[in-house]
């Protein structure tokens, strides 16, 4: 989605690659992982006692957004990657390792990729998370190019969504951006309403990778997010097989928009 002619956006204070971001320990909770899964309309009880690998995501944005404290609510995800070596159960305590793998000055504003090694208590690395974002006015989300072709072609419905405010802001609500929960701060950029979290979208992935059952142990995702999603939307879930497995997911909006688009291996 890059943009013809530069943008305002530049970061309060450039990012610096091979810098390491001050990252606590990471805990999914069995009541934060209620609550966000009651957000996606989840069934939770298919992850039984482990640990929706997704709800550490949450906890990387977290990091970047600390890290450019001037500018928290100028901070637009546009791909996120994760990758599970062995299950991580509820309540279960993480180290982690985080740092700015690369940083670009674009036309649209700074293009910085974090990456996140979460480990167990025997230092083995048991997952590791990557998010790419884009430091832009969040009237940036609202230019962003329709689809060229029909997003659902070649795709099967799996589930449908359907969002609210309660929603969004269930599962938004750590985060601390105003985009994903004060209107007035959306309609000020030429938005209607609210952005959903991308994660959601990701977590919906993994809902119909996993068509109920409980997740597997080990697995790779690798989303990118076209376009905004919002509070007020409908979405198709929409799954490509190959070898009679999910190999791909497509989040379309009510307004035919890919909000995203997900490989799995």
């Amino acid at each position: 989605m890059a943009a013809t002619e530069p943008r305002r956006g530049a970061a309060d204070l450039p990012t610096v690659a091979g810098t390491a971001l001050a990252m606590a320990d990471a805990t999914v909770t069995k009541s934060r992982q209620k609550r966000m899964h009651a957000a996606c309309d989840v069934d939770a009880g298919s992850y039984g006692t482990a640990a929706d690998p997704l709800l550490f995501g949450i906890d990387c944005l977290l990091a970047v957004r600390k890290s450019k404290v001037r500018a928290p609510d100028r901070l637009v995800h546009l791909e996120h990657r994760l990758e599970v070596h062995q299950p991580v159960a509820v309540d279960e305590k993480l180290g982690v390792r985080a740092k700015v793998e690369h940083v670009e000055q674009t036309p649209d504003g700074e293009r910085a990729r974090y990456v996140f090694e979460f480990f167990g208590r025997d230092g083995s690395v048991v997952m590791t998370q990557a998010a790419t974002t884009l430091v832009a006015d969040p009237s940036w989300l609202r230019d962003a190019p329709a689809s060229k072709s029909d997003p659902r072609a070649g795709y099967r419905l799996a589930a449908r969504k359907l969002l609210n405010s309660a929603k969004v802001q269930g599962y938004s609500e750590e985060s601390g951006n105003r985009l994903h929960f004060d209107p007035a701060f959306a309609v000020r950029y030429g938005m209607g309403a609210p952005v959903a979290n991308a994660l959601m979208t990701v977590t919906w992935a993994v809902e119909a990778l996993t068509a109920g059952e409980a997740p597997p142990q080990a697995m790779s995702i690798a989303a990118r997010f076209p376009a905004p999603l919002f509070w007020d939307d409908g979405v198709d879930v929409l799954v490509r097989e190959k070898s009679g497995k999910v190999a791909a997911v497509r989040c379309v909006s009510s307004a035919g928009a890919l909000v995203c688009e997900a490989e799995i291996a």
